[in-house]
């Protein structure tokens, strides 16, 4: 007779959620993943919208990741008005992205994932077994927080990136300040590639199909999709390899790439993308640690990350500072036109697309986004699945929390994922 272990909630992870373990005669035959946040309609509440409403609303689809949600929001009405912006703009939005990385990767790392790795409960335990590693992930995320807040007016929702430009340049003594900021926080981001070298004592998982944008050393967008060993897919044809479909378990939709099963995230960039910077020589044994592995090394290749955006934060401010003084990034005069535009970025957690078209007075007659965790769904599943069947015959206190912490390996964001046209 079939019975269900059930992981319901997920902690530990941002939104709510469940996992579902259906057993026939004690072995595991299926596992749903069931992201059960409050379905948010986005792409149908854009429509009929004005183009200048479009980035301030679905920004708002996640307050922790909104930040890359307005900038690419941002670039895809852009592109549909054939809209280029300035320098100053672009090396902004550059570094606000940065912000976000870091105080994604150092949230998730020190608060949500460090207590499976040391074995406590959460994140209380933590402040009593190790209150030095949670003051430094702190300390990282406060980094991150700072940066974000000065660049786009407030820490969540910003408002000083706008279509076109910037509301002001951000001042010289702001860029010292965030560059002081930087400089305080590099030993600790190197320190992190030893603490999140260890990994979870799973059986092994299944090898990923990496999926991530072509992008330049320190940028966040590119114009071709990278997939395992595939030749680039332009972004801007992505609904020709990119399919989705709603599940009958979950908020969230399910989806393919070229036919193939994605993971999107830290691992993938670093697996796709050998591109480097200035300073990253303490980095190299570790990024060759991280090829090939399946998805409980992405803690180590978040860590990587970490160093690289404080890195590369480091540069944009430089450039920031020596930039010309007379580009103040002030947003050109836009007349709205017939069009659509597509922009893909690297968001903490993988692949992120928004894309809109709109008629000629510019309101929006078409929207759709596809988040990180949603092409993550599929992989989710299937490597829940392959550890309950590694773990059959286990009690279910060892099957359940082995799965919960699988999911976190993943760092999903259940917010993002649940936006959809109707349930």
């Amino acid at each position: 007779m079939g019975s269900v272990v059930e992981v319901n909630p997920l902690s530990r992870v941002e939104g709510h959620g469940s996992v579902k373990v259906y057993l026939e005669g004690g072995r595991a035959e299926r596992v749903e993943l069931c992201l059960t946040e409050s379905p948010r309609l986005f792409e149908a509440l854009l429509r009929g919208r004005s183009y200048a409403e479009v980035p301030e609303i679905v920004c708002r689809i996640c307050s922790l990741c909104s930040t890359v949600h307005k900038v690419a929001a941002l670039r895809a009405v852009e592109d549909a008005f054939k809209l280029t912006v300035s320098r100053t703009t672009q090396l902004t939005r550059e570094l606000i992205l940065h912000g976000g990385q870091l105080q994604s990767h150092a949230l998730h790392l020190y608060c949500l994932l460090l207590p499976d790795l040391l074995e406590v409960k959460g994140v209380a335990d933590l402040a009593r077994e190790a209150p030095d590693l949670l003051k430094t992930g702190l300390k990282l995320k406060q980094v991150g927080n700072l940066i974000q807040e000065e660049l786009g007016g407030r820490l969540i929702h910003p408002v000083n990136i706008t279509l076109g430009g910037l509301g002001r340049r951000t001042s010289r003594d702001t860029l010292q300040r965030l560059a002081d900021g930087i400089e305080e926080i590099l030993p600790s981001c190197l320190q992190a590639l030893q603490l999140f070298r260890r990994s979870l004592p799973f059986p092994p998982l299944p090898t990923p199909h990496y999926l991530a944008l072509a992008t330049a050393p320190h940028s966040f967008t590119g114009e071709e999709f990278q997939l395992d060993a595939l030749p680039g897919m332009p972004v801007s044809r992505y609904r020709e390899v990119v399919s989705e479909w709603t599940v009958p378990h979950s908020h969230a939709k399910s989806a393919r790439v070229a036919g193939m099963v994605p993971t999107v995230g830290a691992l993938a960039r670093l697996n796709l993308s050998q591109a480097a910077l200035p300073g990253e020589e303490p980095l190299r044994e570790a990024l060759v640690e991280v090829q090939g592995q399946d998805i409980r090394a992405n803690a180590l290749a978040q860590a990587i990350e970490l160093c690289r955006s404080a890195l590369a934060a480091r540069l944009l401010v430089e450039e920031l500072l020596e930039h010309d003084p007379a580009d103040t990034g002030r947003p050109p005069h836009l007349t709205p036109a017939a069009g659509s535009g597509t922009a893909a970025y690297e968001a903490p957690r993988g692949v992120l697309i928004h894309s809109y078209s709109f008629d000629a007075s510019g309101s929006c007659t078409a929207a759709d986004v596809i988040t990180p965790t949603s092409l993550n769904h599929l992989a989710l599943e299937e490597n829940l699945w392959a550890l309950a069947q590694a773990l059959d015959g286990s009690e279910p206190a060892l099957l359940t929390g082995s799965l919960e912490r699988l999911v976190r390996c993943f760092d999903p964001c259940i917010s993002c994922a649940v936006h959809l046209v109707q349930l």
